[in-house]
């Protein structure tokens, strides 16, 4: 019995040693089209194309193992990651982006080994992959920029790695009405 008992003991700490090995990953995307017809609307719907995205966007994730899904608390974030969040049946956290180099840190500490995704704003995105402890691929994100999808890996060993994709529709800049 007592062989059976350090046996036990043995597997179950060999299992936490291994599930703290596990590579901690980060999808980051921008909200997808908004509603710009209303200046003063601050926080603005997804358009027919944003929410086209949205759905490109769960598409792209649904074969990816998602554990819990963070958002900003606007209408736009928020729809970007719900067909993600209805797919994986898990509910949407919102989360402070004014203040990324405190947050992004506590998400990733209470989500070590986990996959993420977090839903930001075009001057945001760069900002929480630095928080998490990557570089950023490139200096900004454009204000008609939408296609951009990252995932940032945070490995065991202390190493982290940036990796840039476009998804769903080509993005286009915004045309002048004359």
């Amino acid at each position: 019995m007592k062989n059976y008992i350090s046996l036990l003991l043995l597997l179950l700490s060999l299992s936490l040693f291994a599930q703290s090995k596990e590579a901690t990953k980060i999808y980051i995307v921008r909200h997808a089209e908004k509603m710009t017809d209303n200046p003063k609307e601050r926080d603005p719907l997804l358009t027919t194309k944003g929410l086209e995205r949205a759905d490109a966007l769960a598409q792209i994730l649904q074969k990816k193992k998602i554990d819990v899904i963070y958002s900003t608390d606007y209408k736009r974030t928020k729809a970007t990651a719900q067909p993600t969040a209805t797919n994986k049946k898990l509910d949407i956290q919102s989360y402070d982006s004014r203040n990324l180099k405190e947050a992004i840190p506590t998400i990733v500490k209470s989500n070590q080994g986990k996959t993420i995704l977090i839903v930001g704003h075009s001057n945001t995105i760069l900002e929480t992959i630095e928080a998490a402890g990557g570089l950023k691929p490139f200096a900004s994100i454009g204000d008609e920029d939408y296609d951009n999808l990252f995932l940032v890996t945070l490995k065991a060993n202390g190493n982290t790695k940036v990796r840039a994709m476009k998804y769903g529709a080509k993005s286009t800049p915004a045309t002048k009405t004359e």
